[in-house]
């Protein structure tokens, strides 16, 4: 199944200038479960999705109080950098909605 079959919500935002955060949420327990057990939300996954290197990668975090899973990556370049295509880093989620969830 892909991820944005079993999550509730899945988004993106500015962290800093610098580091965009992506979230995914979970209304149900057993989907939480399986994508973290499946051990597919890797940095090598996310810096692959991303175009960066896995140093730019600066974590996943599962929170199982809120069955949510928190990224963090560096930008290419500062959210005021001519060249930004998303200044609030609310366009970044797509690459995460299309990833396989083995079962």
């Amino acid at each position: 199944m892909k991820l944005k079959d079993l999550a509730t919500v899945i988004r993106s935002k500015n962290a800093s200038p610098f580091v965009t955060t992506l979230d995914v949420f979970f209304a149900q327990r057993e989907n939480y479960e399986a994508v973290k057990a499946s051990g597919v939300l890797t940095k090598e996954l996310l810096a692959e999705l991303y175009k960066l290197p896995v140093e730019s990668v600066l974590g996943i975090w599962f929170v199982d109080d809120c069955q949510g899973i928190k990224m963090s990556i560096l930008k290419h370049v500062p959210s005021d950098h001519p060249s930004a295509g998303d200044l609030y880093g609310a366009q970044q989620n797509a690459p995460l909605l299309e990833i396989e969830v083995p079962s």
